[in-house]
């Protein structure tokens, strides 16, 4: 996976849905949408990462896919492909019933 400014969309098992924007660069991962904040880090090779990303709400009257929450962790595992897109899929840390599929497409350079 290329660093850079990617576009997201995410759904969870819950059948609800969302959108932000993620940036990759080097080992961290940065970014957010209209409720909370992802900080993070990313690691592997070869198309293949892994990823734990800590999200945070920042705005009390939006939910997460997975329903109120203030804070949850998630791990996620994904792959890249040529046209620097990915999909990744995981799960909060300690719930694998709560599972989260993310799909991801290059924007732009990160600075």
């Amino acid at each position: 996976m290329i660093d850079g400014i990617y576009h997201v969309t995410f759904s969870s098992n819950s059948n609800d849905f969302g959108a932000g924007i993620v940036v990759f660069k080097g080992n961290s991962v940065n970014g957010g949408d209209h409720g909370y904040f992802y900080t993070g880090t990313k690691s592997g090779q070869d198309g293949e990462f892994n990823s734990t990303l800590t999200i945070k709400q920042w705005n009390s009257s939006v939910q997460s896919v997975f329903g109120p929450a203030k804070e949850l962790v998630l791990e996620v595992n994904g792959t890249s492909s040529v046209d620097n897109s990915f999909v990744a899929h995981g799960h909060i840390t300690d719930q694998p019933q709560a599972k989260i599929t993310i799909r991801g497409q290059h924007l732009s350079a990160a600075a």
